[in-house]
């Protein structure tokens, strides 16, 4: 069996997972959920003046609407950190730059590096906080909630780690972005195989979440 025969199992199991999940009643919310508020996030974007102000997407971020986006499980003992980070003068910064670059940069194959270019995870990882841990998934969440389309759901690196290494991609000491971008590109790859492409970004994004619940259906 090929390497892209066992992808394409992958996929479509991951992908049966995904539409399990989303069918029972506890769920149903998440994707119209999600995507009603990415939505609302891309026309403040569209609609911002540069010359002002990145306050107003500061409610975004730790909205109870983004754990649609991705679940924030334990870390949301690190959302007092988070808000100091995102109030950092350099962070605001680079914040900026981010949401500059989704406004007026086309989204294709060139935009992660520019994004990882921009070094707002370098930043958090210099980072000095008084005490507890350093947000990682939630600024891992706001880069995928202002580039969805290039990127996955899965905000917490080591999943994501372990999601590359079953999909063939070495992460390690990868930038997030770039290694998010190879991830849902694998998964495109398979939409078009699969003549899913009227699929909606939310499954599109969410179809690497489940690889790994993918990988333990198929051995069991």
């Amino acid at each position: 069996m090929t390497k892209t025969v066992d992808l394409t199992k992958l996929f479509k199991k991951a992908l049966e997972l995904l539409r399990t999940d989303l069918s029972k009643a506890e769920f149903e919310h998440i994707e119209p959920s999600a995507t009603r508020f990415l939505n609302e996030i891309q026309q403040r974007i569209n609609s911002w003046d540069e010359s002002s102000s990145i306050s107003i997407f500061e409610p975004y971020w730790l909205d109870k609407n983004a754990n649609d986006v991705s679940a924030e499980g334990v870390a949301k003992m690190n959302k007092a950190n988070f808000t100091v980070f995102v109030n950092d003068p350099i962070t605001q910064d680079k914040l900026k730059q981010l949401l500059m670059l989704r406004k007026n940069a086309d989204l294709d194959y060139r935009m992660p590096a520019k994004i990882s270019k921009v070094g707002l995870i370098e930043h958090l990882d210099r980072f000095n906080f008084s005490r507890g841990n350093k947000p990682v998934f939630y600024v891992h969440r706001m880069l995928i909630m202002i580039f969805p389309e290039l990127f996955t759901s899965i905000a917490d690196r080591v999943k994501l780690d372990e999601s590359s290494k079953v999909l063939g991609i070495k992460s390690k000491g990868v930038a997030f972005e770039l290694v998010q971008y190879q991830v849902r590109d694998k998964v495109n790859d398979f939409i078009i195989e699969a003549g899913l492409q009227n699929e909606s970004e939310f499954v599109k994004r969410g179809i690497a979440w489940w690889v790994l619940d993918a990988v333990k259906a198929l051995k069991g």
